[in-house]
């Protein structure tokens, strides 16, 4: 039988973060891959950073974004997107 588990290791010992269905004292094999996440949580943030450069008007944006804020504080209707 072949489980896939995530774990934490700690003080030289691999603890499950959920419940696994092996008896006491079963012997088992383990191949350790350290989690993408534990890594680096920015990982995808950092490759997509200057994604929308000359695809989006920042200031056109910006405008856009104070419109809407304005608007809905005073319980007017929103602008159209431009």
């Amino acid at each position: 039988m072949t489980q896939e588990l995530k774990a934490t290791y700690a003080d030289g010992v691999f603890k499950p973060v959920t419940p696994v269905d092996l008896d006491d004292g079963a012997i088992v094999v383990i191949s350790v891959m350290e989690d993408a996440q534990s890594e680096n949580h920015f990982q995808g943030l950092e490759a997509s950073a200057g994604g929308w450069r000359d695809i989006v008007d920042y200031e056109q944006l910006t405008e856009y974004i104070y419109e809407r804020r304005a608007a809905e504080s005073r319980g007017q209707p929103l602008p159209d997107l431009p």
